[in-house]
């Protein structure tokens, strides 16, 4: 099992440069990247959604080369936790979860837990590494993405 958790401050520029994003932008940016992650994640090349549920959808996505079928689970204005189901060379659990510490800050709480099968222990490390890079990157993205939206007024 592959093991991530990174917190990253949603507004850390407060020099007036950029837009500071409230909670609500935060999340409607969310559920923009839930219906096509596309614009949001620079490894997606897919992103179709199959199903609407109560809580949340089914999409099938194409992640960096890789078919994968997603269920995603809404907690509304705090989580989306986004499971891979079905088969695939990557299953597991990612979440983006929206948080506020102490001093009223908001944070944007990226985890996942992957299992790839087949893998050494090094391999396994080596993998581990470029997920989390390139996950890291696309939470960079989803945040950059989201101050433009700002900026913009389209969230």
């Amino acid at each position: 099992m592959i093991h991530v958790d990174k917190t990253l401050s949603i507004n850390p520029d407060k020099s007036g440069a950029v837009p500071i994003l409230s909670r609500d932008q935060v999340w409607r940016g969310l559920m923009m990247k839930v219906n096509d992650a596309r614009p949001f994640v620079p490894l997606m090349s897919k992103c179709e959604v199959t199903e609407r549920l109560e809580n949340g959808l089914l999409r099938d996505i194409v992640f960096d080369g890789m078919a994968l079928a997603e269920k995603i689970t809404f907690y509304p204005q705090e989580k989306v936790a986004f499971e891979r189901v079905g088969e695939g060379a990557e299953l597991g659990t990612i979440w983006n979860e929206i948080i506020e510490d102490d001093d009223g800050e908001l944070h944007l709480r990226f985890a996942f837990e992957l299992e790839v099968a087949d893998l050494s222990e090094a391999e396994e490390q080596d993998y581990r590494d470029t997920r989390a890079s390139g996950y890291l990157a696309a939470v960079n993205a989803t945040l950059e993405l989201l101050r433009n939206l700002a900026r913009t007024g389209k969230i």
